[in-house]
């Protein structure tokens, strides 16, 4: 191919739409394997500018306009967790929507009279704009209004047919489907597990030690929730895996652990010493000690944390390893205490997944893989680690668990695009009934040697069952 000759370039971008984070990924068509992330966001926080998400919260104010992110100061009170406001009532886990946080989130909806659409739309068009930003600053202005958009965003597995609409509408309001002179925008959408894995199987397949038949579980345990989804190895050369058994997934995600650890706080502290630490204060104590300190570094090691409380924080009654300079001594087994009730939960999860698995196939899954943001924590890998000896848990270093949907996304759209030698095609090998509006939900994904150019996907619907047989 020659440097004059025409070729249709474009730009995937990957959409990671979280409960309590969101982040974005995307790829340039001339160079597939390069996958970036977005960052650089507008923060009011310390360390936060260059991590891989943003908060998935807005704060609307009549005189300031619109907020968003890491934006948001401190002192103000965010709308969080609208993306779960999107389903039915009826369609909400029980234990989700008894949580204290949608609790809250629809208080707040309710009260500014706005649609979960609208805010999800709101919400949307704030973090692609940047994302549109930071990929201009990349490429430049000319390729960016030359090269149109293929958008994958994601959704979480169980959804029903309706919210995936919901979503497509809000998408369409925020902007992303506006029309460019250089072609139309074009949407699909990925579920998060299938997301995770394709972020991870490419890495996977290059491994000796694999072989067919092999069970991996995927455990992508983000901000709210931990979701669980099991492939089996159909086939090395190409690599091929299949959804093995029915996925599943609970309300204990890293915001829980968080709480968790802010109830250790206060319990160390003398009765009343917390009442004056205001909501800013309590969230810059949060994020400088605790997510930003004790949190990534901790794996249950023999070791004495120091905090530095709020200066709000009244600790004169209190004589419990406290010192002059406000600050407060927390064991290895304080913290633990934070974390077991939350990675008791996780591990249960598993157990049930590998089960399920070990019964269907009459053996142990070979992996366990942990990607999201709470997967990044040192500790739950240990813990797994002990606790299924007869698995292999894999944790990528660093972030990658962290921005394996948004990656995965990317992945997606480049595969089902032919540019990639090396990547998963996501195919659907059969569908649950279509009556009764359950999501089509079972897939494999193939690794090809070569360029295969268009893919597409066909969806058949019939009223027998079982389904007759393809004639060709």
């Amino acid at each position: 191919m020659t440097g004059n000759e025409p070729v249709d370039d474009f730009i995937i971008i990957g959409l990671d739409f979280g409960t309590t984070y969101s982040g974005i990924a995307w790829a340039y068509s001339r160079e597939p394997e390069e996958i970036e992330l977005v960052t650089s966001w507008d923060s009011e926080f310390n360390n936060c500018s260059d991590v891989e998400k943003a908060p998935t919260q807005l704060l609307y104010d009549d005189k300031k306009g619109t907020s968003w992110g890491y934006s948001i100061p401190a002192s103000e009170d965010a709308l969080k967790w609208f993306k779960l406001l999107l389903l039915d009532s009826d369609d909400v886990p029980i234990m989700v929507s008894k949580s204290s946080q949608m609790r809250c989130a629809q208080k707040l909806l309710d009260k500014m009279r706005k649609d979960p659409v609208e805010v999800i739309a709101c919400y949307l068009r704030k973090i692609w704009n940047h994302a549109i930003d930071s990929i201009q600053r990349t490429v430049g202005a000319e390729l960016l209004q030359k090269s149109p958009f293929h958008v994958v965003i994601t959704l979480p597995a169980i959804w029903p047919p309706y919210a995936q609409q919901r979503m497509k509408q809000a998408a369409k309001t925020s902007g992303i489907l506006d029309a460019r002179s250089c072609g139309e925008t074009k949407l699909r959408f990925i579920s998060e597990p299938e997301a995770a894995a394709l972020a991870t199987i490419k890495d996977l397949s290059k491994r000796s030690t694999i072989k067919v038949g092999d069970a991996m579980v995927i455990c992508d345990a983000g901000g709210g929730t931990v979701d669980l989804i099991s492939y089996q190895i159909e086939s090395i050369s190409p690599f091929v895996v299949k959804e093995c058994v029915k996925g599943d997934g609970g309300l204990c995600g890293g915001v829980f652990l968080d709480e968790q650890f802010l109830k250790l706080i206060k319990r160390k502290l003398a009765p009343g010493s917390w009442d004056n630490v205001t909501s800013a204060e309590e969230k810059k104590f949060l994020n400088e000690c605790w997510e930003h300190g004790i949190k990534p570094q901790f794996s249950n090691q023999n070791r004495d944390w120091i905090v530095d409380l709020p200066d709000s924080c009244d600790v004169a009654s209190s004589g419990r390893k406290l010192k002059r300079r406000k600050t407060l001594e927390l064991s290895s087994s304080d913290i633990l205490s934070a974390y077991t009730p939350i990675v008791d939960k996780i591990e249960a999860l598993i157990r049930r997944q590998t089960q399920a698995v070990k019964s269907k196939l009459g053996k142990s899954a070979k992996y366990i893989i942990l990607v999201g943001g709470f997967g990044r924590s040192s500790y739950l890998y240990s813990k797994l680690q002990s606790a299924f000896f007869e698995s292999t848990v894999l944790q990528s270093r660093g972030n990658k668990p962290w921005s394996a949907i948004c990656r995965g996304a990317v992945v997606h759209g480049i595969t089902n695009h032919g540019l990639s030698a090396t990547l998963g095609v996501t195919v659907g090998a059969r569908g649950d009934n279509m009556l009764t509006k359950k999501p089509v939900r079972h897939n494999y994904h193939r690794l090809y040697s070569q360029r295969i150019g268009h893919v597409s996907e066909t969806i058949y619907i019939c009223s027998e069952f079982p389904p007759p047989k393809s004639s060709g």
